[in-house]
């Protein structure tokens, strides 16, 4: 579909709404990730992990942030985790214990 503009200009309408996203929660999860790269490396979640072991961490921010914990971005690492998971599935990585 094509959008049209009040100059006259047109260009195609995107399928994705990029301005919804909450960019604080986007940049907590970023700050995370650089914590993360600093204590492991660069990417290096990408190397693979038990998804039990991806779960776990992702169960326990959840309910550490559930029983009022605040003294971490525990949401920020909900969704970094549940980022992890969706990263293997599209890739195919699988790893064992």
């Amino acid at each position: 579909m094509k959008e049209t503009y009040s100059t006259g200009a047109t260009r195609n309408k995107l399928d994705v709404r990029w301005d919804l996203l909450c960019y604080e929660f986007i940049r907590e999860m970023a700050v995370v990730m650089h914590e993360g790269a600093q204590a492991h490396g660069d990417e290096n979640w990408k190397n693979g992990m038990p998804v039990g072991t991806v779960i776990n961490h992702l169960e326990e921010h959840l309910y550490r942030f559930k029983s009022g914990d605040r003294s971490e971005p525990h949401l920020a690492k909900v969704a970094i985790n549940a980022m992890f998971l969706d990263w293997y599935e599209r890739n195919a990585i699988v790893v064992e214990k």
